[in-house]
């Protein structure tokens, strides 16, 4: 599901439990993010689909302090900069800044927050469900 007609991309990725797709509208390049959050108040932990031989896995890429400040973990196996490293830090910029006009953001049909299916029309737009968008208000 395209999510760049939200009205707040950033809502869904902070949500605390979101997977994602990030396409480069330039290159086609793309790479899939899980951004979670275990409290509230708490940074939010980036990590990146990886595939090696055979089998996919996130890795921990780095973390969001304050729903702003993204940084690369110290304790990341994967270098500063390698193009998925690059290309979130790159993306996290435009998102911030409202500026999805390069690139084309998926949500997988999962609730951002809970994690659950969403099968409500308006809730597929959002990517958030209807119970979690109330308790985030």
């Amino acid at each position: 599901m395209i999510m760049n007609n939200l009205t707040s991309p950033l809502s869904f990725i902070l949500a605390g439990n979101a997977t994602f797709t990030i396409q480069s509208n330039a290159t086609g390049k793309h790479f899939t993010y899980t951004i979670r959050q275990r409290e509230e108040d708490q940074p939010h932990f980036v990590s990146v689909l990886i595939n090696h031989n055979g089998q996919s896995f996130f890795k921990f890429l780095g973390t969001i302090f304050n729903e702003r400040n993204y940084h690369h973990g110290k304790k990341s196996g994967i270098g500063k900069n390698a193009p998925s490293a690059i290309a979130f830090k790159w993306s996290w910029q435009h998102i911030l800044n409202g500026d999805l006009d390069q690139m084309t953001i998926y949500h997988m049909g999962y609730c951002g927050r809970c994690g659950k299916e969403l099968t409500n029309p308006e809730s597929i737009k959002n990517g958030i469900g209807p119970v979690c968008k109330d308790k985030m208000q």
